[in-house]
């Protein structure tokens, strides 16, 4: 299974297409989730990370696919791609405590 940036190629992952034009996604460099789910940096945690920031920063990281779409995160193919792959692995909670798994692993 691929991340969101090569599912959805948004182009805006480090060394991506629109990088320099749109700037580069707080998931594709959100390094606290590397391995989540099987995923790189947030790769397969976007709508957690994306849900978690301001509202104008959360419109404009994926503004490429809500334009097209008229969409918000659930009904994004890859979420709802997500969610039945990973069923209950694949929420809030379990997220959470990756990201503090992580952070533990990192002071020690």
């Amino acid at each position: 299974m691929k991340n969101c940036w090569e599912k959805n190629q948004c182009g805006r992952e480090p060394g991506g297409s629109k990088e320099a034009k749109l700037g580069t996604c707080p998931v594709a460099t959100f390094e606290m989730a590397d391995g989540f789910l099987g995923g790189k940096n947030g790769g397969r945690a976007c709508i957690f990370i994306v849900g978690s920031l301001a509202p104008a920063e959360r419109l404009n990281t994926c503004a490429s696919l809500v334009k097209q779409s008229k969409r918000d995160c659930h009904q994004c193919a890859f979420f709802v791609e997500l969610k039945k792959k990973y069923k209950k692995a694949f929420n809030l909670e379990v997220f959470n405590r990756y990201i503090e798994n992580s952070a533990t692993m990192t002071l020690a």
